[in-house]
């Protein structure tokens, strides 16, 4: 499958021209370690990969550490402060930006920025000063095993009407189909219609960050009201009850009953999927990866595909997948003027190179801004399944959640859906302490 971009993601590409720049180091000079911190444990393998194919073509060492999960900024806060601080880093919001913009080099006059097509895939001051360049487009929603789903729509003990996952675009319908395969679940061969519902401490991004994008989304008025580089807006948990619905659906017709959720990983949910113990699963298309590689893989490959999250607000059944770009790539702007040169060189190669291409198409399964990438070959299924929804005319969700303020509010919700799922929290509960520390938290990142 041949892809420049996905297209619920990206607008018509525009033709980079601004002129590459000042980063530069001859290979043979540099003797020093590009070190680089990721974010993506699901890729850490494979950035390992990447880092001895650059050593192999050019005799430079790359370290590439990746932070454990829901560890990043703690990692990085430590590692900032050692000898082998990483001259490449990635932050992942607002908040995070102001924490460390007296670490991030100015990225305007780099070859990786001549090839990145819209400044909407950048943080950036308005002002030409380019803080950072995601290096992964994502798309989200849920991952379907159509063979199983195929598999109840032809049934004749159903109790639905519905016939095909196009059908599922509202919440109503995704909820009949759901709790009807829950009761034929012997008969569909699986434990649950959905993988756990991962609230353990750590694990429970899928919820307390993505599955938040859909209140989030309605709340702020949709994709032409929400600027996602601006300051972080009041939050009112405006659609809390429908985002209670999604998430009370996961809960009660999961492999998982919800008083042991807290014991669950997303490598348990995945597994789950990739096993086929489970028809669905809340994730992105990062998780193809983790799919593919899982020891004893039941689905097959030309089974997997997205759905759109339906939570029962008026109008969903024209959106589509949420997209957008959720991590951007930094320079150290404390390390030395040749480890940034030689960091931004790597990065060009990465994105430019034959070999850099085929790592992040075949291996890291990126999906990048990058004019360079539109000749790259990917393999990943879920990317046909983005472009066959887009082809729906459906509209993409914006990244809304990457104006939640912080990590401490994010842990916070975290928390709080753990006890609600136990049962030692009431829902209205849960709302007034996240309303509450919402703002506590908006005031000081806003003022950050």
């Amino acid at each position: 499958m041949k892809k420049s971009f996905i297209s619920i993601t990206l607008a018509a590409a525009m033709a980079a021209t601004l002129a590459t720049g000042a980063m530069t180091v001859s290979a043979s000079d540099y003797t020093g370690t590009i070190r680089w911190l990721n974010y993506k444990p699901e890729v850490s393998d494979q950035m390992k990969e990447v880092a001895a194919a650059y050593t192999e073509e050019t005799g430079i060492n790359v370290e590439i550490e990746t932070a454990a999960s829901g560890t990043y900024e703690q990692t990085l806060t430590a590692r900032m402060d050692s000898s082998d601080a990483p001259v490449i880093f990635v932050v992942d919001s607002v908040n995070m930006l102001n924490t460390w913009k007296d670490y991030i080099s100015d990225l305007s006059g780099t070859e990786l920025y001549s090839y990145c097509s819209d400044d909407a895939y950048t943080l950036n001051d308005g002002n030409g000063y380019i803080y950072g360049i995601s290096y992964a487009l994502e798309g989200w929603g849920i991952i379907v095993n159509k063979a199983i789903t195929d598999a109840y729509f032809a049934s004749p003990n159903k109790s639905t009407e519905y016939t095909s996952l196009d059908e599922l675009y509202t919440f109503d319908a995704l909820k009949a189909v759901v709790e009807d395969m829950t009761a034929l679940k012997d008969e569909l061969g699986i434990q649950g219609v959905f993988g756990s519902t991962s609230l353990k401490a750590g694990d429970d991004w899928r919820f307390q960050t993505h599955l938040m994008n859909q209140p989030l989304y309605w709340e702020w008025g949709g994709n032409e009201n929400i600027d996602l580089n601006g300051k972080v807006p009041d939050f009112t948990f405006q659609y809390n009850q429908e985002y209670k619905n999604i998430l009370d659906l996961y809960l009660n017709n999961s492999v998982t009953e919800p008083a042991l959720v807290g014991t669950k990983t997303v490598d348990d949910s995945m597994a789950e999927f990739a096993l086929g113990q489970c028809a669905m699963i809340q994730n992105g298309d990062w998780a193809w990866n983790t799919i593919a590689n899982t020891d004893g893989k039941a689905v097959k490959d030309e089974d997997v595909c997205f759905i759109p999250i339906s939570c029962g607000v008026e109008g969903e059944e024209a959106m589509g997948l949420n997209v957008g770009a959720s991590q951007y790539m930094c320079i150290n702007s404390q390390a030395s003027e040749e480890d940034q040169a030689a960091a931004a060189d790597f990065l060009a190669w990465l994105f430019s190179s034959d070999t850099g291409k085929q790592l992040v198409a075949q291996k890291l399964q990126f999906v990048t801004p990058f004019t360079t990438m539109a000749d790259a070959e990917y393999t990943n299924p879920l990317f046909a399944s983005e472009n066959y929804i887009s082809s729906l005319g459906k509209t993409a969700y914006c990244w809304a959640a990457n104006l939640i303020p912080d990590q401490t509010w994010k842990d916070e919700m975290g928390a709080d859906l753990l006890a609600y799922a136990q049962g030692q929290m009431e829902w209205d509960e849960l709302v007034e302490t996240v309303v509450d520390v919402w703002a506590e938290e908006e005031a000081i990142t806003n003022e950050g």
